[in-house]
């Protein structure tokens, strides 16, 4: 079949003028559109203005402790507020930012996310990124347990238990999300099996806390089957004292507590530092 020199030119032009535009698309959206997803946006008592001014503040701020330090006592006071994610296997996951209450999984994505932004647009990016594995906004690749913070090559912090901790440190390996009876945590979730380290609460020596720095985030260590932590906060060092800050259940809100008074009848402290 013979095909002119002219049409052969114009489907090139065509194909030419498809590539620039899909190139041009995704500059402008900055993402693959077949991976576009919804979002769920609450502010609060906030302004997106009012955010970002913090995010440029932050960033004059000299190394990411003091930026994690800055960030967090901002959100002093914020109430404590329960499955403000919602979402379950089979169900459209939304990214979502609600400033009006944090749990404690949720205070530390968004201080997190927030040390990494320049804008609000970025720091929605940069949500997605810290609270999904691959930036990819599914509940199954949500990082439902606290290790998945440090589990993967897209992770932002790394795990310093064993370097604190030392010899007090304690490594076991767990099933995450299968209970003592076989059922899961989450169900549609697969388990998945890793070696958790902690430092005993009972080895939480003057020593082992003075390697803990501010801008640390913790973790409370569950002795509960197919759980790494029950709960996380976040390291701040005032006048030689480590405090916990965290959205607490029983006080309701984003409060500092004295970590070694806190960690008196809890099983042990894990540790992760940014990289």
């Amino acid at each position: 079949m013979y095909i002119s020199p002219k049409r052969i030119i114009k489907n090139l032009f065509l194909l030419v003028v498809i590539v620039i535009a899909a190139k041009f698309l995704l500059t402008v959206f900055g993402k693959d559109l077949s991976t576009a997803h919804s979002e769920r946006v609450i502010l609060g008592d906030w302004t997106q203005q009012e955010i970002e001014t913090l995010m440029g503040q932050a960033a004059l701020k000299d190394g990411s402790d003091a930026q994690i330090e800055f960030l967090s006592e901002k959100f002093l006071g914020t109430p404590y507020a329960e499955n403000t994610l919602g979402g379950a296997s089979g169900e459209t996951e939304q990214l979502t930012v609600d400033f009006s209450g944090v749990d404690c999984f949720t205070y530390i994505d968004y201080v997190e996310s927030l040390r990494l932004s320049g804008n609000f647009g970025e720091f929605k990016e940069k949500l997605a990124r810290t609270r999904y594995k691959d930036s990819t906004v599914r509940w199954e690749n949500r990082r439902h347990f606290f290790s998945d913070w440090v589990s993967g090559n897209d992770t932002n912090v790394r795990d310093v238990t064993r370097e604190i901790g030392g010899d007090a440190t304690v490594t076991v390996t767990k099933e995450l999300n299968r209970k003592t009876d076989g059922s899961p945590w989450l169900p549609g979730l697969a388990t998945v099996k890793r070696d958790i380290s902690y430092v005993p609460s009972e080895k939480l020596s003057p020593l082992v806390l003075r390697g803990i720095k501010t801008g640390d985030y913790l973790g409370i260590y569950s002795d509960k089957d197919g759980l790494d932590v029950s709960h996380t906060g976040i390291a701040v060092r005032k006048d030689g004292v480590v405090y916990l800050r965290h959205a607490s259940t029983v006080r309701g809100k984003v409060l500092d507590e004295e970590l070694a008074a806190y960690m008196k009848n809890k099983p042990g402290l894990l540790v992760y530092r940014v990289k």
